[in-house]
């Protein structure tokens, strides 16, 4: 899994007959610092499951987990990457790092 920020969607007028009406995004792969959230440079597409939108930061699943969070027990998923949390908050011990 890898925490991300929504940087928009992407839609295609073709596409897999399994995938009509499913809203996929453009998510930016962060990474907290010290001094903050900062974005490691790599940009992945991921199925959105929660009606997360630009902006909201989210926990993103890969591979079997994936599939799993889109249709359970699924082999045959068309599914490498879904939006599984959007996050409220973080802390480290009893320091809040980040609250929305």
């Amino acid at each position: 899994m890898i925490r991300g920020r929504v940087l928009g969607e992407v839609w295609a007028t073709r596409k897999a007959p399994r995938l009509a009406g499913k809203k996929m995004l453009l998510v930016a792969e962060t990474c907290m610092l010290p001094q903050g959230e900062q974005p490691t440079g790599r940009v992945i597409v991921a199925m959105d499951l929660l009606d997360a939108g630009r902006g909201d930061e989210v926990v993103v699943a890969f591979g079997s987990g994936a599939r799993n969070a889109e249709v359970p027990g699924s082999r045959d998923v068309l599914v490498d990457a879904s939006v599984v949390q959007i996050i409220d908050g973080t802390s480290t011990g009893s320091t809040p790092l980040i609250s929305s």
